[in-house]
């Protein structure tokens, strides 16, 4: 049984055109937005979507505009054509590189078997996540696009571990610039963890532009993530 769906080379190519093109479009979609002004520099009151709870403890209130998180940018055109473009064809892409992954790492131990299905199952839930978000902008569908936001990055956590995981074993003789990949892997899920425990913790605290700094550090080291598995189809180490 081929244990691949497409040739290395459509492989390689189907990562890196779907790694560029999401990141393309996010810092695209979020200049266009930080140099548009008008109504997404006015102060931003967003509290009569939110829970009772969340109105008692100040709503959701943004004084100087548009926060820059990465989906900030779906909200107005013609910025929200960018970032959509770039989720919603993410998101198919990512749920058809995860199948890719599956099918090429499934014939291992039981241990790293059961955690390759839990990077199939994470990765598919982050792409549908990535087409969903596109659907619920901040500004009208604040909790939706909440739901679907924490989604994309728990899941994108817990899909970086498991693919760490689940690989390292198969991963093991691969180099790029001289670093081990399996060193590289988990060196990006630290990362990705330590960005969101420190948005998280930003956000309650109320910076906000400090806050969206490491959720694009999160958003960046999923995509290096992804980006890793180009050196394994190589014939011989790089």
């Amino acid at each position: 049984m081929n244990p691949q769906i497409f040739s290395d080379e459509h492989f390689r190519k189907a990562i890196k055109s779907t790694v560029c093109l999401v990141v393309f479009c996010c810092i695209v979609s979020q200049i266009m937005m930080q140099l548009a002004g008008g109504e997404r520099d006015d102060p931003l009151d967003l509290s009569d979507q939110v829970p009772q709870e969340m109105q008692d403890n100040g709503g959701v209130v943004f004084e100087d505009g548009y926060p820059p998180f990465v989906s900030s940018a779906g909200a107005l055109m013609p910025e929200k054509f960018v970032f959509n473009l770039g989720l919603f064809s993410g998101g198919v892409m990512m749920i058809f590189l995860t199948f890719e992954i599956y099918h090429r790492t499934k014939f291992q131990n039981t241990t790293r078997k059961i955690a390759n299905v839990s990077t199939l199952v994470t990765g598919i839930i982050v792409g549908y996540s990535m087409v969903q978000i596109v659907a619920y902008p901040f500004t009208t569908e604040v909790m939706s696009h909440i739901f679907w936001a924490m989604n994309i990055f728990w899941f994108a956590q817990i899909w970086m571990g498991a693919l760490a995981y689940t690989r390292g074993t198969l991963d093991n003789q691969f180099r790029w610039k001289g670093w081990k990949i399996n060193t590289i892997r988990w060196t990006l899920f630290s990362i990705a963890v330590i960005s969101f425990q420190a948005m998280t913790a930003l956000t309650v605290m109320d910076l906000i532009v400090e806050s969206a700094i490491f959720e694009w550090t999160l958003i960046f080291s999923a995509f290096a993530m992804m980006l890793t598995i180009i050196p394994t189809l190589d014939s011989v180490e790089i």
